[in-house]
């Protein structure tokens, strides 16, 4: 039998299956892994084995404990006499537990890998015989493991490896001693044995061994017995986490790569699915803490040295415990001006420069979700208050810094002038953390399409970024259509980074098209076509499908697209979209009850007068707030945020309460309300505006 059918048994079992499901990936996973676990070792995997200088061995005792082991041996220590037997022609080195827990019949589970190439194959099999010659092994299930959070290391093999069963110090306890803790603490490399030992004919039965890997210090040490540390997208088997969810029971095995000390261990192991810290640690989508209940270091026992090489490219994903305590300590002051310094400048255009923030105090800044601004306040020679104002984060969340891309707006546009003419590397100003409605759901396998214009390309690129490097983290890329228009490449941001996502990775796709380009433009190499961007265009652009929308730029461009998407049949909650500029609702279908946002604003009509302006005027919900009702009205209030965070559109209220959508954090007076934020309360009921007068505002 080369592969599963899909006819047989899953060739997993409930716990696998259970966070399968849990991760979403169930049904694509099992088809996948019908084609690729097998019950016999490919031609290739037999090769690979021979080849190598150890093994990775997972067992369990008597008690039902698993345990890691390793088994070093020269080029060739291991034989595949077919394709289902595997033999290991040495003994287990002195002091490891596979010397108890060896037997004929027992569970097993093996891992090789070749640090040199990042390459590994698992195994699981049953002890088939021992003898003086070595083990032999029997296949159950064999499948190929992904290279990554693999650390490259050349190995060295020392004279002592002819004589593994050699004294060593050996040290036993129930507990980490100093060495025990500075090795954990100081590793990037752990090996993780688990077992599932219910149903006896099933092929997911038995032991497992695997490879975990991360920055040094990846590996917290709680106390003298317990550690936690981060557990990263894998191959979406989920056998280690799978068989912890049924059976906490677990071994790990620490290697000193530069002296050969070993530390083998055995205690109870969970999953943290949840919480502060595996929101923060980038890259975690668990953590696994555990707990020990005895331990066994080896000194001097592995004959193997180590020459490092470099860390997988895949840590450039992931963060530490630092930067996520940091983070953490970020989210608490979400709402607090902090201090930030320019650390670099870019130019991405003849009118667009980036700009990059990291906070002064060199702290971990607070997390994000692709698509929302930045809150900052800043003093301009001349004006007696700070300006404060919103710029979208034009870059994934990184935990390290935020980048602004700035359109120099021209006129008497103060800040975006002032940024262009006079910020440069270590200029500083203050920012609260990122927030805003506009944002990407990460929640959503559908594919994405990312439609701007000008500089609405800033959440876009944020979006596409982040798509890309969940992209990398999960092997899981999702689709993804980036459609954007410009003047012409003079003005058009980003274009060779948009062009080079299209050219490396076959789930993005671009489109650029320049209303005027300049002489210097060519199709095909600086835009793919002409004019602005249109229906048209999406029905030539898009394939038939059902696709998250985001759109931003311009109302009128945002207005004409949303109107033709939905005369199309797209669904409104397919639609999300945001501006620059006064906010306007491009819903037309006022008979649609509106979606509920926070707060206990009213469900019927209200009379909003604006006494400064005599303008009087009923409010609804699909008005928005009152900031939106004003400007539909015909005023312009002052406003710069929109999210009731600069206080810039308090304004008197003199009669009536409101109902805020979001609570806002600007400051504000007993008698005034930040209307960018406010809807008038209902007419009906306690606390009510009165029939009457409604809301009245000094506007």
């Amino acid at each position: 039998m080369t592969h599963l059918d899909q006819g047989e048994p899953s060739p997993f079992h409930q716990g696998e299956l259970e966070v399968q499901e849990r991760m979403g990936v169930r049904e694509k996973i099992d088809g996948f892994a019908r084609r690729v676990i097998r019950d016999h070792m490919t031609d290739q995997h037999r090769e690979f084995y021979a080849l190598l200088p150890f093994v990775l061995l997972g067992t369990v005792d008597d008690q039902g404990q698993p345990w890691a082991s390793i088994i070093p041996g020269r080029s060739g220590f291991m034989s595949t006499p077919d394709a289902r037997h595997l033999e290991i022609a040495t003994k287990p080195l002195y002091g490891d537990p596979l010397n108890e827990t060896l037997k004929p019949g027992g569970d097993i589970g093996l891992l090789g890998i070749l640090p040199e190439a990042r390459r590994r194959n698992r195994m699981t099999g049953r002890v088939r015989a021992l003898g003086p010659a070595g083990i032999s092994i029997e296949t159950v299930q064999s499948f190929g493991n992904c290279p990554q959070y693999i650390q490259t290391r050349a190995v060295d093999i020392l004279p002592t490896i002819d004589t593994p069963q050699a004294e060593r110090p050996l040290h036993i306890s129930d507990k980490f001693d100093p060495e025990t803790r500075t090795l954990i603490e100081g590793s990037d490399t752990l090996f993780i044995a688990t077992a599932f030992s219910d149903g006896a004919a099933a092929a997911s039965r038995g032991a497992d061994v695997s490879h975990r890997g991360g920055k040094p210090g990846f590996v917290r040490v709680e106390d003298n017995r317990t550690f936690v540390f981060p557990d990263f997208s894998g191959n979406l088997h989920f056998n280690t986490v799978g068989n912890i969810v049924v059976n906490p029971k677990a071994g790990f095995l620490f290697a000193d790569f530069d002296t050969g000390d070993l530390v083998y261990m055995t205690g109870q192991a969970e999953v943290v699915w949840e919480g502060p810290e595996v929101e923060a640690f980038a890259g975690a989508e668990r953590l696994i803490r555990f707990r020990a209940e005895k331990v066994i270091r080896v000194e001097h026992s592995l004959p193997l040295r180590f020459d490092f090489g470099e860390y997988s490219p895949m840590l450039d994903q992931t963060g530490s415990w630092q930067q996520a305590a940091e983070t953490i300590a970020a989210n608490k002051q979400r709402n607090a001006y902090l201090p930030y310094e320019v650390f670099d400048v870019q130019r991405e255009s003849d009118i667009v420069s980036s700009f990059y923030l990291r906070r002064a105090d060199g702290a971990a800044v607070a997390d994000y979700k692709p698509g929302q601004f930045l809150p900052i306040r800043l003093s301009l020679p001349g004006e007696a208050e700070p300006a404060i104002r919103t710029y979208t984060v034009s870059d994934a969340p990184n935990g390290d810094h935020y980048r602004l891309s700035i359109k120099r707006e021209g006129g008497d546009a103060l800040v975006s002038n002032f940024f262009h003419d006079h910020v440069t590397t270590g200029y500083r100003l203050e920012a609260m953390a990122p927030r805003g409605k506009f944002a990407l759901d990460q929640s959503s396998e559908r594919p994405v399409v990312l439609l701007s214009a000008g500089v609405g390309i800033t959440p876009m690129i944020a979006m596409a970024n982040n798509i890309v490097n969940e992209g990398k983290r999960t092997r899981q890329f999702r689709k993804t259509y980036f459609i954007h228009g410009a003047q012409n490449s003079q003005v058009h941001a980003f274009g060779d980074h948009v062009r080079q996502l299209a050219d490396a990775y076959d789930s993005f796709t671009s489109h650029i098209r320049f209303s005027d380009p300049g002489a210097s433009d060519q199709r095909g190499t600086t835009h793919d076509s002409e004019g602005r961007i249109d229906m048209d265009l999406l029905r030539d652009v898009l394939p038939l499908d059902d696709y998250d929308f985001y759109l931003c730029g311009p109302q009128p461009f945002m207005q004409a697209l949303y109107d033709g998407l939905v005369s199309l049949g797209v669904r409104d909650e397919r639609i999300n979209y945001e501006s620059f500029g006064p906010a306007t609702v491009l819903k037309h279908d006022t008979s649609a009850e509106p979606a509920t946002p926070r707060g206990e604003i009213a469900s019927d009509p209200v009379n909003v007068s604006f006494t400064a302006s005599n303008v009087d005027v009923e409010w609804s919900p699909d008005k928005g707030t009152l900031l939106e009702l004003a400007e539909a009205s015909g005023l312009n209030p002052a406003f710069s945020c929109r999210s009731g965070i600069c206080g810039s559109c308090a304004t008197p209220l003199k009669s009536g309460t409101v109902d805020y959508i979001e609570e806002p954090s600007a400051p504000h007076g007993e008698d005034e309300v930040l209307i960018c934020s406010a809807t008038p309360r209902s007419t009906i009921g306690d606390a009510a505006c009165g029939e009457d007068c409604g809301v009245i505002l000094d506007l």
